[in-house]
């Protein structure tokens, strides 16, 4: 739920869904909404909404000064914040650059001895057939032999080395009913019961329990209950935002944003074209990027990369 759709909601002629608007807004202490809940307690005329906007608007205000923000939140609970913290970083990409291409130069390499032992072994057996007097079927494996070695050519290896801890997926939110959870988190007589239906909602990962969950932080008898629906309540919100920011392109280049203030580089979708790296012309594009045959290319020293780039992460944790 985009901010600006839930902040429209506080103009709405019903005095019962602006209600609902501001409970919400208390609930995930969402800062970036303050200034508007200011502008709308001047211009409130519903006494209960009103009262309700001085609450959500303290408790606002509250968070912010304690330097409470909605995009931290997403990029702690969502491993984003873990994912920029395990990327190289300009120097130790370097390095990783050099070990792929080595691994890669190695992988091409193998492949194409692959296929000339294939090659030659089916040009030998073909041999042996004519020899033999298989005359006609010496001439088809022959035939074969000469053609490219299918799994020489199709043979792929994941070599890349896997650097750091990946955040987790967003996931796109959704319209499952949360009727029967509505109805359990407000009228369950147990508030254990009143707890697991405010983790349910949060599951179903559909925006519009978040009224429900609001009304059940602010209203419910038991401590625990309110606990649990705002806690359940903000994961759903965040959860949902996190996958708008995704959809919009916002969090790569927060993303990016972030990784450059502690020196590391992410290219962000979008980027200009004077940035991008220039375009080969049919010559340049027809000419296939390896190493001539015969040619082998210089040793790199793998576990010096290695070494190099283990002192960089751990002189960086020092740092921090």
């Amino acid at each position: 739920m985009r901010l600006e759709v839930l902040l429209g909601g506080l103009e709405n002629p019903e005095a019962s869904v602006r209600l609902d608007v501001v409970r919400v807004l208390g609930m995930l202490d969402e800062t970036l909404a303050l200034d508007r809940l200011r502008e709308r307690y001047h211009a409130e005329t519903d006494p209960a909404v009103k009262e309700a906007i001085a609450w959500a608007g303290k408790r606002l205000y509250q968070a912010q000064q304690a330097g409470y923000s909605t995009v931290d939140e997403i990029f702690r609970y969502f491993g984003v914040d873990r994912e920029i913290e395990n990327m190289p970083d300009a120097t130790e990409a370097e390095m990783m650059k050099k070990l792929q291409d080595h691994l890669d130069r190695d992988l091409l390499n193998m492949q194409q001895r692959a296929a000339k032992r294939k090659a030659g072994m089916a040009a030998a057996a073909a041999l042996g057939g004519m020899m033999m007097g298989g005359t006609s079927m010496g001439m088809m494996a022959l035939s074969g032999a000469m053609q490219p070695g299918a799994e020489a050519a199709s043979s792929s290896m994941d070599v890349r080395p896997q650097i750091g801890t990946k955040r987790a997926p967003a996931t796109a939110p959704s319209n499952a009913s949360i009727d029967v959870w509505a109805k359990r988190l407000r009228d369950a007589a147990m508030p254990e019961m009143r707890e697991q239906a405010a983790l349910e909602l949060s599951q179903l990962n559909n925006p519009k329990a978040l009224p429900f969950l609001a009304a059940a932080f602010v209203g419910d008898s038991a401590p625990k209950v309110r606990q649990a629906a705002q806690r359940h309540g903000k994961v759903l919100y965040w959860s949902t935002v996190y996958w708008e920011m995704e959809q919009d392109g916002s969090l790569v280049q927060e993303m990016a944003r972030r990784a450059a203030e502690v020196g590391k580089t992410i290219t962000a979708p979008g980027a200009a074209a004077s940035d991008a790296p220039p375009t080969p012309g049919p010559t340049a594009a027809a000419a296939p990027s390896q190493p001539s045959p015969g040619t082998e290319p210089p040793p790199v020293d793998v576990a010096d990369i290695l070494r190099k780039a283990k002192e960089g992460r751990e002189a960086r944790k020092r740092k921090h």
